[in-house]
């Protein structure tokens, strides 16, 4: 990102700022912290977050510097956080720090500051939260299952802390659709056409570009709608946005699954596989980056398989294969894989937003045991890790120029890279990620939301409130999983992570999160009734 021009109405600490005085013999040498104070603040601001918090530390006159300044506070305090700046606008770098440390400190004591029910009638078909935008797919009475799509779109901007949201309803978006994808912060939305509306055209599966505001073909787009061969019946699918590039998952009557990404903006397709051209027993997908995706596969213990795709189908490289615990005897693993949604830019009048490469990934883990002699039982854990960990393999890849896949044992990434975690209580609804915060349901039919961005500074302490409703507690210690007859000893894994309660996250069937709320739903995903209300949490 090319930082901002110098704004002096944004940066009114500067005229202020303590003139240097250094303490150096030798005058003629140049130095850096020689200069005026307002040079080393325009120098500074030109370097990301980390590297000013490590300028901070050289001597005492940069961190004079420093502390004085309220736009390198806020660059630091930015990094610390997993944020980026938005766009410029009438809200200063004094006030979007102080937001930005406001909600910090709600998300830390885990304290809202409002509830707000938002009406969300009719049966739920399809569903998205995005950029602070809930979206669904729906009918006004129960089900119809002689149909596969609906025609009916409700999206709502939901409240926040200061601000109260709308809600746009469309009757008839114009085709029936079974699952959809949206961006709002580039305005976007794709539909998959249902088979309802493909009876003469079932060869093919087509994803309609358009706008949420307007339901028109997006401007960018240089095609209305995206396709791909699809010879037998799809029985089920998943859409992905992530910046130019949508992809799908999906499944045809007695095939393996299929992979498809397109570029939605030229309509080009990027990658295209099916059980030909992927591996073997693959259970999910996502994506890391609008040009690299994992798949989970489950034979051999279980795998990550992280690859990376160009502008044609011949890029496409398997970068690494990241193995899942070792196992005692024969099972098939079933791997889903769940992340945050993925946003373009920064949604509209917010004055920071998540770094995209900042985000957890939650794999749900089903062990099958294929010994017939054995008894057939199915434990299941979570498994937490950061985006970092595969990223990580695709920068190495690059700048070692390597040919063939790294071939990670768990041994070498698990451990301390993961925190697994017993399986209490199947997801219901999905969107239970954002950033490096997880909803995580318990046998009590409560909520706890876990926070793995765990910083210890002074920055981040806060002491609890005596009438605190919260419960608070940092898990930065090992933890071990004994399953006897699946591994051959403990499995160890220490990522620290920051855990959260309170009684009034009790009795949703599901709970949602994005970077300033959560979202309670009563009743049950995909339940033949109304859905109700979403109960919004608003830090």
């Amino acid at each position: 990102m090319i930082a901002p021009k110098l704004d002096t109405r944004q940066t009114p600490a500067v005229a202020s700022l303590p003139a240097v005085k250094a303490d150096v013999k030798d005058t003629e040498t140049p130095t850096l912290i020689l200069l005026p104070s307002e040079l080393l603040v325009e120098i500074l601001r030109h370097v990301d977050g980390p590297s000013i918090l490590q300028c901070s530390s050289v001597c005492r006159t940069l961190n004079r510097v420093i502390d004085s300044s309220a736009e390198l506070q806020y660059h630091i305090e930015l990094a610390l956080d997993c944020m980026l700046d938005g766009p410029p606008s009438t809200v200063t770098v004094s006030e979007r720090l102080e937001q930005l440390r406001t909600l910090r400190r709600a998300w830390t004591l885990f304290e809202w500051k409002k509830e707000v029910r938002v009406p969300m009638p009719g049966f739920c078909h399809a569903y998205e939260l995005v950029g602070g935008v809930f979206a669904k797919t729906f009918s006004s009475g129960s089900i119809d299952h002689n149909q596969s799509g609906s025609r009916r779109f409700i999206s709502s901007w939901l409240p926040s802390s200061s601000a109260p949201g709308h809600t746009l309803v469309r009757n008839d978006i114009g085709i029936s659709t079974r699952d959809f994808a949206i961006d709002p912060s580039q305005d976007l939305i794709a539909f998959v056409q249902s088979d309802d509306d493909l009876v003469n055209n079932s060869n093919y599966t087509a994803v309609h570009i358009r706008t949420i505001s307007s339901n028109v073909k997006h401007p960018e787009a240089s095609s209305p709608i995206l396709r791909t061969l699809t010879p037998s019946i799809m029985t089920s699918a998943f859409i992905q946005i992530v910046d130019d590039v949508i992809g799908m998952m999906f499944w045809m009557e007695l095939d393996n699954p299929r992979i498809t990404i397109w570029n939605w903006k030229t309509g080009q397709i990027l990658v295209d596989r099916d059980g030909d051209d992927l591996p073997t027993h693959i259970s999910d997908f996502s994506f890391i980056s609008n040009r690299a995706y994992m798949i989970t596969r489950g034979i051999d213990g279980g795998s990550i398989q992280v690859f990376t795709f160009g502008e044609n189908q011949h890029e496409i490289v398997h970068v690494a294969s990241l193995s899942l615990p070792l196992l005692k005897s024969r099972h098939f693993v079933h791997c889903a894989i769940h992340t945050g949604p993925f946003v373009a830019r920064c949604p509209p009048n917010t004055p920071f937003w998540t770094n995209q490469e900042e985000r957890m990934y939650v794999l749900s883990v089903d062990y099958i045991q294929m010994d017939p002699h054995i008894p057939r039982a199915r434990p299941k854990f979570f498994l937490f890790f950061k985006n970092s960990t595969p990223l990580r393999y695709i920068r190495k890849y690059r700048e070692q120029r390597e040919t063939t896949p790294f071939e990670v044992s768990w041994e070498e990434w698990g451990p301390h890279e993961s925190r697994m975690l017993h399986h209490q209580v199947p997801y219901q609804w999905l969107r239970y990620v954002h950033g490096h915060r997880v909803v995580f349901p318990l046998q009590s039919s409560s909520t706890q939301v876990m926070d793995f961005n765990i910083r210890k500074t002074k920055r981040h302490v806060f002491p609890p409130q005596p009438d605190s409703k919260a419960s608070v507690e940092i898990i930065d210690y090992p933890t071990f999983i004994w399953s006897e007859g699946l591994f051959p000893g403990s499995i160890e894994t220490n990522l620290p992570y920051r855990v959260c309660r309170r009684d009034e996250l009790e009795g949703f069937s599901g709970v949602m999160i994005d970077e300033q709320r959560l979202v309670g739903l009563k009743s049950p995903s995909f339940a033949d009734g109304d859905m109700k209300d979403l109960h919004v949490f608003a830090f």
